[in-house]
């Protein structure tokens, strides 16, 4: 009996001190009634984030793998060519501008991202790859999937500006303040473009 109490007791220990402490936002981005996937949702007005300790834009099948993807603000991107043919990575947009050449199979260059934005990649050999960087300057962000769903944890109670953004050109901004340890659900609804 009393191993069953330590077990319980266990039990009980690890859920009250694993979840963090802070308010918690989740919710769902739909457009034109219908789930939106890749959707960057953020905080604006939260405290500077660290980089991110790794991110990777590989390269595979003639597609930049993944689609959208979100860091913060110092981060560095390597970007491997994983493919059987030659790519070129370049962006000439808001956050940051470069071209990496042309590089093969099993290579691989990198980025640093030193400001907020969108960056949109291309590859000027196969004019059909495309995908987003969004950098972002704060630690509350997510990414929906493909139900448009999203989960932003641990934030810090204060007023911030929720933002979303879709590569569509769709985007929403309001205020929202968030209290204590409380959980948030929001839907939140993009005008199509």
């Amino acid at each position: 009996m009393w191993h069953n109490s330590f077990l319980l007791g266990s039990v009980i220990f690890s859920t009250l001190f694993t979840q963090p402490p802070g308010a918690e936002v989740t919710g769902q981005v739909l457009m034109l009634g219908k789930p939106v996937r890749d959707a960057v949702v953020y905080l604006e007005g939260a405290p500077k984030p660290s980089p991110l300790p790794k991110a990777v834009v590989d390269q595979r099948n003639k597609t930049f793998v993944p689609h959208v993807l979100v860091v913060t603000v110092g981060t560095t991107v390597e970007f491997p060519n994983n493919d059987v043919v030659l790519h070129n990575v370049f962006a000439y947009y808001e956050a940051k501008r470069f071209d990496l050449g042309m590089y093969r199979r099993g290579t691989s260059r990198s980025v640093t991202f030193d400001k907020p934005g969108i960056v949109a990649l291309l590859c000027n050999i196969h004019p059909d790859m495309s995908a987003y960087i969004f950098v972002v300057d704060t630690p509350y962000y997510a990414l929906t999937d493909k139900n448009g769903q999203f989960r932003i944890r641990s934030i810090v109670p204060g007023t911030y500006t929720l933002r979303v953004w879709h590569e569509s050109g769709a985007a929403l901004s309001q205020k929202v303040t968030l209290k204590g340890n409380e959980a948030y659900t929001l839907s939140l609804a993009l005008k199509g473009k």
